[in-house]
């Protein structure tokens, strides 16, 4: 039980911490509460455009699960990853890391990390068991996806 109360508050942190700072940036926001399969945030932009956000968070820098329904193309989602940084030794609290793409961008980097993950099965010289679809944290943070709220619609 323990394990499963830490896993859903790292989601919701990475939720309400997405919709703050949407907010902050003038944005509506509205949780769906789980409620929709590819969305958990419904959102509209200072100029009026209505999109939906998906929200992917971590608090060790691994593996982003995602669900097979994202591959699906949807050009009004977005999808922000959501890093929420440890409590260091010294009790200073560090800001979470937001990584914000586009739909086309998140496909982008799944076929990225379906590359990365072929070439490390030929290197291995046998497959891995399978598991979830996901996304590595360090191929996530080669590309300038961080703070890129630029991606959303104005």
């Amino acid at each position: 039980m323990k394990n499963r109360r830490k896993n859903y508050q790292t989601q919701w942190a990475g939720q309400f911490g997405a919709a703050h700072e949407l907010s902050r940036r003038g944005y509506l926001v509205a949780f769906t509460s789980g409620n929709a399969p590819a969305a958990d945030l419904l959102c509209q932009s200072p100029q009026g455009v209505s999109f939906s956000v998906e929200v992917k968070s971590l608090r060790v820098k691994t593996y982003f699960l995602y669900s097979k329904s994202l591959l699906k193309s949807n050009p009004n989602r977005f999808v922000v990853f959501v890093f929420l940084q440890p409590l260091p030794q010294n009790g200073k609290l560090l800001p979470p890391e937001y990584y914000i793409l586009t739909d086309k961008q998140f496909r982008q980097v799944v076929a990225e990390q379906d590359l990365l993950a072929k070439e490390a099965v030929k290197r291995r010289g046998k497959p891995y068991a399978a598991f979830a679809p996901g996304i590595n944290y360090p191929t996530l943070t080669r590309h300038n996806y961080h703070d890129a709220w630029g991606n959303l619609p104005q």
